[in-house]
């Protein structure tokens, strides 16, 4: 065998490795383009069921805030109430 003969099988083989490398690492960054999506994923769904707590404790707030406003002004009703008959009771002194 001449020098020509051994250059290309040397060539043809470094080329067969190359591609073969090459197929390789797209075959593993693709896995870890997955792993981190899946992970991305799993982060998004937690804080979407956050968002969702939260917004459901925002309307049980909202609920007990208009119960009180409803009890105070009952109180302020009944304290205007109470200082209309302290007023007749002051007159008739």
């Amino acid at each position: 065998m001449d020098y020509a003969t051994i250059g290309l099988i040397c060539t043809v083989t470094g080329a067969i490795v190359g591609i073969i490398s090459a197929f390789n690492y797209m075959k593993k960054q693709t896995k870890e383009d997955a792993s981190c999506n899946t992970r991305l994923e799993t982060k998004l769904d937690y804080i979407g069921k956050d968002v969702s707590d939260i917004k459901l404790d925002f309307r049980l707030q909202a609920a007990k805030i208009s119960l009180i406003e409803e009890r105070v002004t009952r109180v302020e009703e009944s304290t205007k109430s109470a200082h209309h008959r302290i007023d007749g009771i002051e007159k008739k002194e």
